[in-house]
């Protein structure tokens, strides 16, 4: 029997800057390990240097029993492009009792010295992660980092480590790609499975891990960085009511209308829960299906800065319906003003864009067919 695997938590903790970090983590017997996910792309190097240096000061307080945690880490990470759209992970480990919990994090910038502070809360429970993150760990000229695709990696790396831990007692764990394969038989608590030479030596496209217990096994895939995990980074909870609204249902949107803004975040997590195509797991395919049709929209259809992509209205057609079967353009047609069609077979649908000030901003014409 295939069941969906019990995974780690994943909350974000952001800034109303570009600059964001995921932290997971994952509690268990001798712990709670934390890993803080540090997006590559959002640090600032100073001008004419070769790397940037940050201060990360972690504090994790319960305010009911003031039990306290601290945690302090410096790095220095090279200015090296096949860094891009990675993250450098940082990983500690605290003893806590279950409960609710506050997490105030600073990044500070050592070389040009802004820092960003974050806060978050979570709730502990007194439960184990079953099957924790499958992490994978990338090491090239002595620098670790976490790769967003094993097809992506620079060549020849120092090494590349998969690792996971669990609190269940599988009779085996598989890891095979397309080439290559390795069991572990009875493994306890944790198992790593060195990936370098698979990566150095073929072409990894994929990589599975199949826990088997008993008669039932849990198949899942590796946890890479996505650079979609710092979305709240870049939309306001506000952007991201709206954004929402183009693909609720009435009953939904009756109620997120409602909402404060204080509930905002609360409200937005839920929606995403109740359209999670594969509970269970930390991954929302969908989810990040519709971020990326967001961005997209935004790098393509932003004309001016008070308009963005997202809010116009070739952006919530893309939005809602994704890329177009079919497109005719007429940039300067007779006695007409410029206009843009777009043809989807499923649904069946035809849009009708038209630019009626000659700027570029194109209206959707036929409105009654978004329906």
């Amino acid at each position: 029997m295939k069941k969906a695997a019990k995974l780690a938590l994943l909350f974000i903790l952001i800034s109303s800057s570009l600059l964001a970090q995921e932290v997971i983590y994952e509690h268990y017997a001798d712990g709670v390990d934390f890993w803080v996910l540090i997006p590559y792309n959002s640090l600032v190097f100073k001008h004419n240097t070769n790397s940037a240096v940050y201060n990360l000061s972690v504090e994790i307080k319960n305010k009911k029993t003031k039990d306290k945690f601290n945690y302090e880490e410096t790095i220095s990470v090279p200015r090296r492009e096949w860094l891009q759209d990675t993250a450098i992970p940082i990983h500690f480990q605290a003893e806590l009792a279950p409960g609710k919990y506050e997490t105030l994090l600073r990044f500070k910038n050592l070389n040009l010295g802004n820092k960003t502070d974050l806060k978050r809360t979570f709730i502990l429970d007194n439960k184990y992660t079953s099957i924790g993150q499958p992490f994978i760990f990338v090491f090239k000229e002595g620098i670790q980092f976490q790769p967003s695709d094993l097809t992506r990696l620079p060549s020849e790396v120092d090494s590349c480590i998969l690792q996971q831990k669990f609190s269940v007692l599988p009779d085996s764990i598989q890891v095979f790609s397309s080439l290559n394969s390795q069991i572990f038989n009875y493994p306890r608590g944790k198992y790593q499975c060195d990936l370098t030479l698979w990566v150095n030596q073929d072409n990894v496209d994929f990589l599975k891990i199949v826990f088997f217990e008993d008669n039932v096994f849990y198949e899942m895939e590796p946890f890479y960085y996505s650079p979609w995990f710092y979305f709240n980074a870049i939309y306001s909870y506000e952007d991201q009511i709206q954004q929402i609204r183009y693909i609720a249902n009435q009953n939904e949107w009756n109620k997120i209308r409602k909402a404060s803004p204080e509930e905002y975040p609360e409200i937005i997590e839920q929606f995403w829960q109740n359209h999670d195509p594969s509970p269970g797991t930390t991954r929302n395919e969908f989810r990040e299906s519709f971020y990326q049709r967001v961005r997209i929209a935004d790098e393509r259809f932003t004309v001016h800065k008070k308009l963005k992509g997202w809010k116009s209205d070739r952006g919530r057609i893309y939005i809602k319906y994704g890329e177009p079967d079919e497109v005719y353009s007429e940039v300067h047609p007779l006695d007409l003003k410029p206009y843009i069609v777009w043809v989807y077979y499923k649904p069946n649908r035809v849009f009708v864009f038209m630019d009626r000030g000659g700027y570029g901003q194109y209206e959707l014409r036929n409105k009654d067919e978004e329906f």
